[in-house]
């Protein structure tokens, strides 16, 4: 994929030019190329992007770089974008409210075009704005266990969870990116990490410490073991958009296939590190509750989709339990408890890369300093102490926890 010869860095004018050669993108943005205007909005560390107005519509243009946009040194392969397109089609029949629209994609030019949401700011600027999260945890937690129960075995036959496996094992270089940011950076002296100076003792703890070092082996073992469902692979609050209708998760290219309680933790991480650096202590009360209702959500849609699920799965059958509510309730226990657990973990792991690994979270960004060094420290105490019990952390981190019906 990498050595496509017809490949080129797109610019304004070359994106333009490739535009203009599409009828369905160019009856979608009227007028003639010359009317467009294109916008680069490139703020994250791999991709460049452009929003794209026409005089009837509008569109979002995403092309892969050979290397790290902030880093030319940092070479990557292209195809990331052609699993992030194959993430969109996949997981937009079961949550076509949630997603971009898919309008095409490129595989010469590693260029993928959806919708453009305009009226939309990133979770991460709406939590920094006050808003009212519990909206947008619940649908969230909707979006999630409608995602991965139907790209999951029990969602179907096998066929489909095997196809959407060997098909996203490929994306391995984006999978080593959280393997070692996210799994193995923060618990070692590695030149990418670096915190504030005031956590030096915790970081110190999460380098020494045998009890956290066995639940991160416990942790890594989940991430490379659990072969449960399609994840999205980075669902932080920055890879979700927000206007007043709802949320639209976008950015799907380390899209994998693993355990479903990686998507939620990373999700769940966001909300503790924003509650950690909410100015008040009634904000901060806010925000961790609606961690609860994204667990509420979560469980009851996903216990939803599998009770109406009408796909013919493999796994657990109706003809060997539908007489056995028993043994129906036993099975969603287990399943929704492993969830939850995996959650809390990989939550964990995922505050401890935030605030000590590379790539740090911007919710602390406009606290002074004084209350920063002590929130972000209160912050990573909660993240250690969740890690140090893996089997008492579901209680700490929901302790509000959702009945399995």
């Amino acid at each position: 994929m990498t050595q496509d010869t017809q490949y080129r860095p797109l610019n304004p004018d070359s994106l333009r030019q490739v535009l203009s050669d599409l009828p369905s993108l160019t009856a979608r943005l009227g007028g003639t190329p010359s009317d467009w205007n294109i916008r680069e909005v490139s703020d994250g560390n791999l991709n460049s992007v452009w929003l794209v107005h026409g005089p009837s519509g509008s569109l979002c243009a995403k092309q892969s770089l050979p290397h790290v946009r902030v880093d030319p040194s940092w070479k990557m392969p292209l195809d990331r974008t052609t699993f992030e397109a194959r993430w969109l089609q996949a997981v937009a029949p079961l949550a076509p409210d949630m997603v971009p629209e898919f309008l095409h994609f490129d595989p010469q030019l590693f260029l993928l075009v959806t919708a453009c949401l305009d009226d939309h700011v990133t979770f991460t600027e709406a939590l920094s704005q006050g808003v009212n999260p519990a909206p947008i945890a619940r649908q969230i937690g909707r979006f999630i266990a409608k995602s991965t129960f139907h790209t999951s075995w029990r969602g179907g036959p096998f066929e489909n969870t095997a196809r959407l496996e060997s098909f996203f094992s490929g994306n391995t270089t984006l999978s080593r990116i959280t393997v070692d940011l996210v799994l193995t950076d923060p618990y070692h002296d590695h030149p990418r990490n670096h915190y504030h100076p005031a956590l030096q003792p915790l970081v110190q703890q999460l380098h020494s410490d045998p009890v956290i070092h066995q639940s991160v082996c416990h942790m890594q073992s989940r991430f490379f073991t659990a072969r449960e469902a399609l994840l999205h692979g980075d669902l932080h609050s920055g890879s979700i958009m927000v206007a007043l209708n709802g949320a639209s998760v976008i950015d799907g290219e380390f899209s994998c296939v693993g355990p479903i309680g990686f998507d939620c933790g990373m999700f769940v991480a966001s909300l503790i590190l924003a509650s950690f650096a909410a100015p008040s202590a009634s904000r901060r009360e806010q925000i961790r509750h609606t961690i609860s209702m994204f667990q509420e959500s979560f469980i009851k849609t996903y216990c939803d989709e599998w009770l109406h699920s009408d796909a013919g799965t493999d796994l657990s059958p109706a003809f060997l339990t539908r007489n056995d509510s028993a043994e129906i309730q036993r099975q969603k226990q287990e399943e929704c408890d492993r969830i939850t657990a995996d959650t809390a973990g990989f939550a964990a792991m995922e505050v401890i890369r935030r605030l000590t690994g590379y790539a740090h979270t911007s919710h602390f960004d406009n606290l002074p300093d004084a209350p920063k060094e002590q929130q972000q420290y209160q912050a990573l105490s909660f993240a250690i102490q969740l890690l140090s019990d893996l089997k008492a952390a579901p209680e700490k981190l929901f302790p509000e926890r959702t009945a399995i019906t």
